[in-house]
């Protein structure tokens, strides 16, 4: 079957390394950033700033000096890299991308937009104040996350699961 806008199938190994490696550190960091041993930081020019602003307090700004501010962007760079990893693993090519792979695709995509919707209505309800904030930033990752897993779960697990099924028909 001629599948359009998929990634090639080489892509996908990179994708799964780029996953694996990028939602460790994240996590690490996550959990204790002052152990973190990588930073990337970036000093850009921000006449708009005013110390003794309550707002300006909570961006995320490491240093201001002469209408300059120094930000800290490994989240930033971290966040990008799980996002490219999971959209390249859900979206590479498989060795044999058939119909049964199209339509596991299709369903997978839309469990991930139930998902992601009974997600986000929970976080809506039960969550507020500003860890609200921190729960949607979190959930830009929720449909891709649930599609890779539901796809590569059904890919893998469906196909024993009908095997067993047809041994205890026999």
């Amino acid at each position: 079957m001629k599948t359009k806008n998929l990634l090639p199938h080489a892509w996908k190994p990179f994708g799964w390394v780029l996953l694996v490696v990028c939602i460790s550190l994240g996590l690490w960091l996550l959990i204790d950033d002052s152990t973190f041993p990588f930073h990337a930081e970036v000093t850009i020019p921000w006449p708009f700033i005013d110390q003794k602003s309550e707002v300006d307090r909570i961006i995320d700004f490491i240093n201001y000096k002469d209408g300059t501010i120094t930000l800290e962007l490994i989240d930033e760079i971290l966040s990008l890299s799980v996002l490219a990893g999971l959209f390249i693993v859900g979206f590479a090519r498989l060795k044999v991308e058939d119909e049964r792979a199209a339509q596991l695709r299709l369903e997978s995509l839309q469990w991930a937009i139930y998902g992601n919707t009974l997600v986000l209505v929970l976080c809506i309800l039960f969550v507020h104040g500003l860890g609200f904030i921190n729960v949607m930033i979190y959930n830009m990752f929720t449909p891709l996350l649930i599609f890779v897993l539901r796809f590569h779960w059904l890919l893998q697990v469906q196909p024993a699961l009908e095997a067993k099924r047809e041994r205890s028909l026999s």
